[in-house]
This record gives C-alpha cells, structure tokens and sequence, in this order.
C-alpha cells in the first residue's frame, strides 16, 4: 500500500473537527507514528535504504543502529505524510453546521404537522362532542 493510501485511509476513518486538523506538526507526528506500526520490516528498510548518512566523528552521541534507523523510518514517513496531509488538506471540504445541511435544516417539519393519526387528547369529531 502507498504512503498516501494510508494516510488517505487515517483521514477517512474518522470525522475530524477543526481544531484536531489546526495541529500540524501533532498531527503529521501521530500519523507517522501509526504508519510506522503498520510497515513490516522489509518496507521500511526500502523506504530508507537509498538516504546518505553522515557520522559526525565529533560527537559523542552513541545510539543503536535500531534506535538511528526507527528514527530514520519516521523521518521519511513523516515528509510523505506531510505532503499527502497538505494535499488532501488543500481540497478538503469544511462543514460548519454540525453536519447538517442547509437543506435540511429548512425542511424540518415538526412531528405533529407530519399527518399520521389523531391525536389522543381530542376527539376527530369535535362537533359531536360539543354539541352535549
């Protein structure tokens, strides 16, 4: 599955509100992370085993070869989602009234308008009954 599958699938799993999307960073940091859980071990050394890597004999920095290529992985993963997000972000569609459409909301009718049966409380034949 592409990057962009994925991250096209994430945004379509749920109803996102406006301020979950007003979060960039956050949000291209916990879709990367899910992402990351998602890839089996060959698709992420695929993913990265073209990229050049610098070691700065300066530094006293050690880590492990799993904790560089974890970091490494997400990096990448982080720079596809980034631009999928901005994309689909770009033509999404922004509804403001509580998911309902201006359509609806002029069509509502109230229940008791709707015809169906009379009600309990009064008699259809109102003329009979005041006539006693």
């Amino acid at each position: 599955m592409k990057m962009q599958d994925r991250v096209e699938q994430i945004l379509s799993s749920k109803n996102w509100t406006f301020a979950d999307l007003t979060n960039m960073s956050q949000l291209v940091k916990d879709f990367s992370e899910d992402i990351y859980g998602q890839l089996d071990a060959k698709e992420k050394l695929t993913m990265v085993w073209e990229e050049e890597i610098y070691r700065n004999a300066k530094s006293s920095n050690i880590q492990s070869f799993g904790n560089f290529f974890q970091m490494l992985v997400i990096e990448q993963i982080q720079i596809q989602v980034a631009s999928t997000l901005q994309e689909q972000l770009l033509s999404a569609n922004v509804n403001f009234s509580n998911n309902k459409n201006k359509e609806e909301i002029k069509n509502e009718v109230s229940e008791g308008s709707m015809g169906g049966k009379p009600s309990k409380k009064r008699k259809t034949d109102e003329a009979a009954h005041s006539e006693e």
